[in-house]
């Protein structure tokens, strides 16, 4: 049968046996003030903490932003300097071609004259030239001096793509001719190469 001991007696002795830590009713309304306030320091800290971390994102954010529209406005000026180079580029180009199209007449009747003169027995009739082609009429003695002329002028370094237009006609005691070539200086401004021996 259990018995329950409703007087008491058990817990006294069990407050005997072990050690009882109680608080002063006086002190209750400190402690929890003390609590208050730490939690009050911890709070203010750990939100101080935040704000800087937020105020160093801002910042980052305002560095970034500032390097971004840099490095745009970089991008818009190599853009522009690279339409610009394009645009200069091109005109480097336009000019080359212009020079190596360029035909001086000067230059060019030089070396007519030069291979003519090597060539004997032919004279020239009529001349005429469109940018580096040279249309030439003239009158030969023989169908060998015909040839002489084209050979020099071949030969030359300055002439290129010499042909005949149409036949050479008899009309005795010459012979008429009529023929195109292009006036094509060396790319090295020297000497002309040395003309093969003509005529007859």
């Amino acid at each position: 049968m259990i018995k329950v001991n409703l007087s008491g007696a058990a817990r006294k002795r069990t407050a005997k046996g072990g050690m009882k830590f109680a608080l002063p009713a006086s002190a209750t309304p400190v402690v929890l003030v003390l609590i208050i306030l730490g939690s009050a320091g911890g709070g203010y800290w750990w939100w101080s903490s935040l704000d800087k971390q937020i105020a160093n994102l801002d910042m980052k954010i305002k560095q970034d932003e500032a390097q971004k529209a840099a490095l745009e406005n970089v991008i818009k000026q190599d853009l522009v300097y690279e339409g610009r180079k394009k645009d200069l580029e091109n005109r480097v180009k336009i000019i080359r071609g212009l020079q190596r199209n360029q035909v001086s007449p000067i230059m060019a009747l030089d070396q007519l004259a030069e291979a003519i003169g090597k060539t004997n027995y032919v004279w020239l009739s009529s001349l005429s030239q469109s940018n580096a082609v040279l249309s030439i009429s003239g009158i030969g003695t023989s169908y060998d001096a015909v040839a002489s002329l084209i050979t020099n002028l071949n030969v030359s370094g300055y002439f290129k793509n010499v042909d005949l237009v149409g036949p050479v006609t008899e009309s005795a005691p010459n012979y008429t001719f009529s023929l195109k070539c292009e006036f094509s200086p060396p790319l090295r401004a020297g000497p002309a190469a040395p003309p093969a021996a003509g005529g007859n």
